[in-house]
């Protein structure tokens, strides 16, 4: 079950305030509060550490998924993806190129290859969910 809790700027700028101890720890209060209150995932991250949580874990570069081919950007000819590379679940191996902070929506640059319409293969990158990876463990 998910609850809905309202905070501002402000509370996150009293947490950063008591969590920050440094000679210089309200510039570091001001630099950082837009930051953590710019995306609402990074907010949530906060909170939850704020709470003992810890940070989802960080899928390295390199890292080999299966993914939805209609998760795939808007670039990628997910017909002839289908056709050609995609699973019985319509499936298709991607790997982690990038993660790019918890601040994103979707904090993961992947490659795929993409099918042109000629039937050649380019490289496809797109952005993905945590929740759009599937690690492939055995391969």
């Amino acid at each position: 079950m998910n609850i809905s809790v309202n905070y501002d700027e402000t509370d996150v700028a009293k947490l950063l305030s008591k969590i920050i101890k440094d000679p210089n720890a309200e510039e570091f209060v001001k630099l950082l509060t837009p930051m953590v209150c710019g995306s609402s995932n990074a907010t949530q991250h906060f909170f939850k550490l704020m709470i003992g949580s810890k940070l989802p874990q960080i899928l390295p570069n390199g890292t080999l998924c299966k993914m939805k081919v209609d998760s795939l950007g808007y670039s990628s000819n997910k017909e002839l993806i289908k056709a050609k590379y995609a699973d019985e679940n319509e499936m298709v191996i991607v790997t982690i190129l990038e993660f790019r902070g918890f601040h994103e929506y979707s904090p993961y640059a992947i490659k795929y290859n993409n099918v042109l319409d000629d039937g050649s293969v380019q490289d496809g990158i797109t952005y993905v969910r945590t929740d759009e990876l599937e690690i492939i463990e055995d391969f």
